[in-house]
């Protein structure tokens, strides 16, 4: 979608927002988080975690989903270009992380991951970042924690719409427009959302413009067929566009590592689910079976002229019963058991891939028990056995626990757990002539990891201060060497602390803050690669004009990332790999505010990186220009 078919989008927005003030999501104490089997409230999850919220994230002047991640503690993101973004908590491997979108698992079957390409905030209601082990809720993928995305959903009852636009540097148009119903036993939305970024060269060569074009639509909904049963379903499709470069070794500098070149590539995304929840034993069991799935299709032009393909496909069904063993409503009760069990299948193809299409299936089973006491302490204990048909199975079991002080406004977290992660499909099965061949051999990767932490508030409940220490040991980590994967010896190790404070300073001044460091080795001693040993935030927003403007102010330091100096190699069978080394350290100043003309017209505006540090957060890559960006949003 090039930039007529924004101008369309664009005229959506010519309707009625409701202003919302902005609010530290962490202060929000009643949140309910996807932490466990079936959610539970925020006060009885016992590990530490950060939820962005949509009001939160617009404060911020925040687009993207990955920006938005770069507020989190504990949470690295690595852009090689608007194209592709990887990110990884407590200095963990990229494909350790879980992304779910409405539910829905997003990582890629061949990868492992999930590629944070421009995903666009407009449709977001919220991101849920659960850090620590999660695979015994969630299995493969999730060993070092999930980022849960859900879109927006009809809220209000009646007929709501609204929609937004965006102009600013590096060619960048953007519009977004929405429609939503909701009646007394159902509810209906739909929204679609497109940003075109010119770009840059990002070669410094002086050739073509390295562009990046993204539509998405969303449409989901939900109907209560009875008083005890409600059926609903999601649907996200997402279509990209982008150029990139080649690269280049050896050379001199760094900046010399792009080199100027007609590649472009489209990727094809689709997740949906259907899902039916009941309830049965006047409330005391709650059921709900979900079947979901994503395609992801992925095709590289050189010049125009097709190069490569992929294409990722996983289809899941999954059973969860909840019983409150305190006799209450499941759903709310404090003391519950749960059960799920699920199947899985994912399948991969690609144009170089001699036998055609992959397939490997997953079946499971897990247990969980949630509950919360009158003397302040929370449990949360799980386990999970997963069957595997190509590789061997897998037990991960997961114990937390909560006290709140009595007479305190303090509480104290503990938890340990086992997790796991199985190789990628491409580290088993990938082929590329004379370059790679996959390895079918490889065993799954497993972790032990280990948290204390503490809430504390002050000030009357205005501010809030945690701090998390944690401690991760893996084995049988799954690596790459010059030609294919293997399970590396010895154990891997990452370990650290978070520290963050919040606080309402006053009724329209808000600040915040948060440091996290993270000592990530290999069993060898060597760091791992693209995570930073130092994350500093500073954060701070006023409003004025009676309420009816903020302003805010985002400071993000990073240093201590080492990476491979891919531009300074030469392969060869006697150098496998190239050297590791320190990147230098940066520190970036975003500004946002926005101003409500009326009740239904806000007028807002960011720039980002103010004062155009030059900076990398991997070895011949550099992060955006000083860019500065203005926009209309309406919601009626």
């Amino acid at each position: 979608m090039r930039f007529s078919s924004l101008c369309i989008l664009a005229v959506a927005t010519a309707m009625p927002v409701v202003s919302a003030n902005a609010q530290d999501s962490i202060l929000l104490d009643e949140i309910v988080i996807s932490g466990g089997l079936t959610p539970l409230a925020a006060q009885n999850y016992a590990r530490s975690y950060s939820v962005l919220t949509a009001e939160d994230m617009a404060a911020a002047g925040v687009t993207s989903v990955q920006d938005a991640l770069r507020r989190v503690p504990g949470v690295a993101v690595t852009s090689t270009g608007d194209s592709y973004t990887q990110v990884r908590i407590r200095g963990s491997e990229f494909s350790h992380v879980l992304v779910l979108i409405d539910g829905v698992e997003a990582n890629s079957p061949s990868g492992g991951s999930y590629l944070f390409t421009g995903m666009d905030l407009a449709d977001v209601e919220r991101i849920e970042v659960l850090r620590g082990p999660q695979s015994t809720i969630y299995g493969s993928n999730a060993a070092a924690g999930v980022i849960s995305i859900t879109t927006r959903q009809a809220s209000k009852p009646g007929l709501s719409y609204g929609g937004a636009v965006e102009v600013g540097g590096l060619g960048t148009r953007a519009a977004s427009a929405y429609i939503r119903q909701r009646s007394e036993r159902g509810a209906l939305s739909f929204s679609l959302s497109a940003r075109n970024i010119d770009g840059k060269d990002d070669s410094r060569s002086g050739g073509d413009k390295d562009f990046n074009d993204t539509t998405t639509a969303v449409l989901n909904g939900s109907y209560e067929l009875t008083d005890q049963v409600t059926a609903g379903f999601t649907l996200r499709r997402s279509w990209q566009e982008y150029g990139y470069d080649a690269t280049t070794s050896p050379v001199a500098d760094p900046r010399d590592y792009q080199v100027d070149a007609p590649l472009t590539a489209k990727r094809d995304e689709t997740y949906g689910s259907l899902w039916l929840e009941a309830g049965a034993l006047d409330g005391r069991l709650h059921s709900r079976l979900v079947f979901s799935g994503m395609n992801q299709d992925a095709r590289n032009f050189n010049a125009g002229v097709a190069s490569s393909n992929d294409r990722s496909t996983r289809r899941s069904l999954r059973y969860t019963g909840s019983y409150a063993l305190d006799g209450s409503d499941a759903r709310t009760a404090d003391q519950k058991l749960i059960f799920a069990a699920e199947t899985e299948r994912e399948t991969y193809r690609s144009t170089y891939y001699p036998g055609g299409t992959y397939e490997r299936d997953t079946h499971a089973v897990a247990l969980e028990y949630q509950g919360h006491y009158a003397d302040g302490v929370s449990v949360q204990a799980g386990v999970r056995r997963e069957f595997n048909d190509v590789f061997r199975d897998a037990t991960t079991w997961n114990l937390a626990t909560a006290w709140q002080v009595p007479g305190q406004d303090l509480r104290l977290r503990a938890a340990a757990g086992r997790a796991h992660v199985n190789p990628t499909m491409f580290q088993q099965y990938g082929y590329v002539p004379g370059v790679w061949e996959g390895n079918p051999d490889l065993k799954p990767a497993r972790s032990m990891n280990y948290e204390l932490g503490a809430d504390l508030g002050f000030a009357g409940g205005r501010g809030l201060a945690t701090f998390t220490v944690f401690q991760s040991k893996i084995d049988d980590m799954i690596t790459g060497t010059a030609t294919s994967a293997e399970n590396a010896p010895g154990t891997s190790t990452r370990k650290g602390f978070e520290l963050g404070v919040t606080m309402q300073a006053t009724d329209t001044l808000s600040l915040g803050a948060d440091y996290t460091y993270v000592d990530a080795a290999q069993a060898s001693g060597l760091p791992i690669v693209r995570a930073p040993r130092h994350q500093l935030g500073l954060r701070a927003s006023q409003g004025f004009a009676a309420g009816r403007g903020l302003a805010s102010v985002d400071i993000r330091h990073v240093s201590g990332t080492y990476d491979m100096e891919w531009f300074n190699h030469v392969w060869s069978d006697e150098n496998p790999s190239p050297a590791t080394s320190k990147l230098p350290g940066f520190t970036t100043v975003n500004l946002a505010a926005h101003y409500d003309l009326n009740d239904e017209i806000r007028l807002q505006g960011r720039i980002v990186n103010l004062f155009d540090k030059e900076y990398s957060e991997a070895w011949g890559y550099y992060g955006q220009g000083r860019t500065a960006y203005v926009g209309l949003e309406a919601r009626w």
